[in-house]
């Protein structure tokens, strides 16, 4: 009987059978057909599906890639261009450079002469005999101007009024693309920031007459940071990006994760990618900010300022640096323990050379991880290391990591082990401890002697009454006493010579 089981089916076919009414006579056979056709098109789909979600695993990782790219920009934004603090801070920074200070003075002494009758103001002074030489020597004064000028920048005045003028325009900006206010240093969103104030103490220092200073028009040193004829697009921008920074954040993170749990049977390669992708994504912020660097010192024809444009702009973009190489930093930890957890020589060939290390006693292995760590912190200057939540979170993600590894190796490499006793460790460093303190209470006894023999000598010359002497004997007795416990002046005494303390 023919098996009707779940993947068979019944199929029937004519057939010609030979028998007594003679060949070629056609009769119905009915025959049974396996599941082979069924099982192909399981397997096809199967291999569809297998495809489908590889695909939705690549686009994942692309476009969190592409919005963890966006979101380093959006920190850049809000924490170094919006934020007052840290752009007055750039500031301050800025001015103290050398480059700078000789741009800036340049400027300045271009202002006066543009604006004040130096020539004039020089044949004032001269007599009528001399007023000829007023146009050279206003000519050969303004390069050593210069100079006296990038002096003048340099004191705590100049300093405080920069200071002061850069934390007024930041704020202006700020209320400008934020839409908070058209009050101030604005003008159809236009923002200035005035150096007016540093050129007339400038022009002072220099010995130029208040007379004549107070003739330079009130545009004399406003200098346009900021101007826009699309302001209401900015403003629109800064609003989505104040609101879409966090939850942009958090998509990323998700994304990633669907990611890595979407590939199964290939997690450990899918988020050894994700580590890649995101040490691509710091790569390109790197190089855009060097590109971007460069570009800002080409279209600057004055070489002089061009110097200083490139370091105003490496100053102001320095957290979009720091990003950069806490990406890389992240997306390194990450690609390094996926690797070291994978099946490739290389791989096992680390895992078996570093066996001893995660076969040692735990007190042992996790003390020598610890004094490492520490190290890597002290030496690698990577601001993943200096930002306290990423400190956090990489000190539990290596943790864990290397929790993992050592139990990998105690299951493979079972017989590798260092041969240190954790008891005899304990032992030494007890030891090494109780001679340290040891010493400091010597020393300490030592002190108190030095201090008895000083009040002996004193008393001798006749410095110090008896009754001075005695009172003062009796409290530096009682300090070793209080310090060392009931012993302490039997100790004083033992470490004296006879007749010391008398």
């Amino acid at each position: 009987m023919p098996d009707f089981g779940a993947g068979n089916c019944l199929k029937y076919e004519a057939a010609s059978v030979p028998g007594p009414w003679g060949p070629g006579r056609q009769t119905l056979r009915m025959t049974s057909t396996s599941s082979g056709s069924e099982n192909e098109t399981a397997a096809a789909k199967k291999n569809s599906a297998g495809r489908g979600r590889c695909i939705g695993v690549v686009l994942l990782i692309l476009v969190a890639s592409v919005l963890l790219f966006g979101t380093a920009a959006d920190v850049w934004v809000k924490r170094q261009v919006l934020s007052t603090p840290k752009w007055v801070a750039a500031s301050d920074k800025i001015l103290a450079d050398p480059k700078v200070q000789a741009a800036l003075a340049t400027y300045i002494v271009d202002e006066i002469y543009s604006s004040v009758d130096v020539k004039g103001a020089l044949a004032d002074e001269l007599p009528d005999s001399l007023k000829g030489l007023a146009a050279p020597l206003a000519a050969g004064l303004q390069a050593p101007a210069s100079t006296a000028v990038q002096k003048i920048l340099s004191t705590d005045r100049v300093k405080k009024v920069w200071h002061t003028v850069n934390e007024k325009a930041h704020q202006a900006l700020v209320n400008v693309l934020e839409d908070k206010t058209r009050i101030g240093s604005t003008s159809d969103g236009k923002v200035t920031l005035d150096i007016g104030e540093i050129v007339r103490i400038v022009g002072t220092d220099l010995g130029i007459p208040s007379s004549v200073m107070d003739k330079i028009p009130a545009s004399v040193g406003q200098i346009t940071i900021f101007e826009s004829s699309s302001l209401a697009s900015l403003q629109t921008a800064v609003k989505v990006v104040n609101v879409l920074g966090p939850i942009l954040f958090v998509l990323i993170i998700v994304m990633y994760l669907l990611a890595v749990w979407l590939a199964r049977g290939r997690r450990r390669l899918t988020l050894r990618n994700v580590g890649w992708s995101v040490i691509v994504v710091g790569l390109i912020l790197t190089t855009m900010r060097r590109v971007s660097g460069n570009y800002v010192a080409s279209i600057i024809t004055d070489p002089q300022y061009s110097l200083a444009g490139k370091f105003i702009f490496g100053v102001l973009s320095e957290l979009l640096f720091n990003t950069a190489w806490l990406l890389i930093t992240w997306g390194a930890v990450i690609v390094l323990g996926m690797v070291l957890i994978g099946p490739s020589r290389l791989a096992t060939w680390a895992r078996r050379s570093l066996a001893p290390l995660f076969n040692a006693d735990q007190i042992v292995f996790w003390a020598g991880a610890f004094v490492l760590y520490v190290l890597v912190l002290l030496i690698v200057p990577s601001p993943a290391f200096r930002t306290r939540w990423s400190l956090l979170a990489l000190t539990v993600l290596v943790g864990f990591g290397l929790e993992i590894l050592r139990r990998r190796s105690l299951r493979e490499f079972p017989g590798a082990h260092l041969g240190v006793d954790s008891s005899r460790l304990g032992t030494a460093a007890s030891t090494a401890w109780a001679g340290i303190t040891s010493r400091f209470k010597h020393d300490s006894h030592g002190s108190h002697v030095d201090q008895l023999k000083d009040l002996r000598e004193l008393h001798g010359s006749g410095a110090l009454s008896d009754d001075e002497y005695a009172l003062a004997k009796a409290k530096v007795l009682n300090a070793g006493t209080a310090q060392e416990g009931s012993g302490g002046v039997g100790e004083l005494k033992n470490a004296m010579k006879p007749g010391q303390l008398e």
